[in-house]
């Protein structure tokens, strides 16, 4: 189970991290002021995601 969640979190850090990269790139000019609000608000949720995980996996380490 450890091993699984850990591989989801290490996939959504990529993710994150690409989706991050591709905003810091783009401008008014490629990307309508909605879609840009709605990036940022997808990143903020991959976020919390993010710590999620890390929490869950901290738990399961720690009930060993």
């Amino acid at each position: 189970m450890i091993e699984k969640l850990e591989k989801e979190l290490k996939e959504l850090n990529i993710k994150r991290g690409k989706l991050s990269k591709f905003l810091s790139k783009q401008n008014k000019k490629t990307l309508s002021a909605n879609q840009r609000t709605l990036l940022l608000e997808q990143k903020q949720v991959m976020a919390k995601y993010v710590k999620v995980l890390k929490l869950r996996i901290k738990d399961l380490k720690e009930a060993k």
